[in-house]
């Protein structure tokens, strides 16, 4: 069954595109393919930005398109497409796709402006029987 986990940021604490940097640098190095699902294209612009500036030490391979028949290890993208064998979903978008279930894993991050979206998600998978782990950074 897929794990969703929810990172919920401490609004005095850290910036909410580093710490969606930093579970992308994770995944990756764990050797997993991520799918960023972004809310829209002004905030798959601006993630495909911060990838490749958000630490002078470290690359993050990523593209906001694929070629047919290749993988990019973060794919970022506001158009939902489950192509392909990814393993991590970081879902920022509004919606849950329907087919978020083929992944091993679901992050959703919960910052001070998408509380009440965070809060409909969670009970989304709830009611459907998905454990949910709360993580506070």
């Amino acid at each position: 069954m897929t794990r969703i986990d929810f990172y919920q940021i401490n609004p005095a604490g850290l910036d909410t595109g580093r710490v969606v940097c930093s579970l992308c640098q994770k995944a990756w190095d764990a050797g997993q393919k991520v799918l960023l699902l972004t809310a829209d294209e002004q905030q798959s612009e601006e993630y495909d930005q911060l990838l490749w500036t958000w630490r002078d030490d470290s690359f993050l391979p990523h593209d906001r398109e694929e070629p047919e028949g290749m993988l990019t290890p973060i794919l970022v993208t506001h158009e939902a497409d489950p192509r392909g064998e990814r393993q991590c979903l970081i879902n920022l978008s509004r919606e849950i796709p329907v087919w978020f279930a083929q992944f091993d894993r679901v992050l959703e991050i919960v910052d001070e402006g998408n509380k009440a979206l965070a809060r409909k998600h969670y009970a989304f998978y709830k009611e459907r029987g998905y454990e949910l782990n709360h993580i506070r950074l």
